[in-house]
């Protein structure tokens, strides 16, 4: 299996406020990811619209992580946890450094039919979190990402 996860409740009968994955760095495990994320979010009662944003920008970091990441190696560990009123997501992946937060900010198109391919993602990213940020530490890059659950 290319994906492995572990929710962990933390009280008796709560529902579930951190999630655990082990996402292998291909293209198919992004998609596994995705579904079992998806599972898990629904099962906690998280919005369907928060669930499709945070799939979203998962799906872009991630794919950067796939197609991008330099001297890359093992697996992409994202850690999601429910605090208050927020998602915190954390990604953590051994590879060369490289800072997604240090991109310029890319011009968003006015319309889907204005759109090119390329250098939309990371902006879409920034627009669609409260928090975007990255540290490399160990070897490590580091990145996280708050959503809100209220959209």
């Amino acid at each position: 299996m290319t994906m492995q996860r572990n929710a962990r409740q933390l009280r008796p009968l709560a529902a579930a406020t951190r999630w655990r994955y082990r996402v292998a760095r291909e293209r198919a495990a992004i998609g596994q990811f995705a579904d079992a994320l998806e599972v898990d979010l629904a099962a906690a009662d998280i919005a369907e619209s928060v669930r499709q944003s945070l799939a979203t920008v998962l799906d872009e970091l991630l794919a950067n992580v796939v197609m991008h990441a330099q001297a890359a190696r093992g697996p992409v560990h994202v850690h999601v946890r429910r605090r208050n009123d927020e998602l915190i997501v954390r990604l953590r992946y051994c590879a060369s450094a490289f800072d997604p937060t240090a991109i310029a900010a890319a011009q968003l198109p006015a319309s889907i039919a204005a759109a090119t391919p390329g250098g939309v993602g990371i902006a879409m990213v920034r627009a669609m979190t409260r928090e975007f940020a990255y540290r490399y530490r160990r070897g490590e890059n580091h990145l996280r990402v708050r959503v809100a659950l209220a959209t």
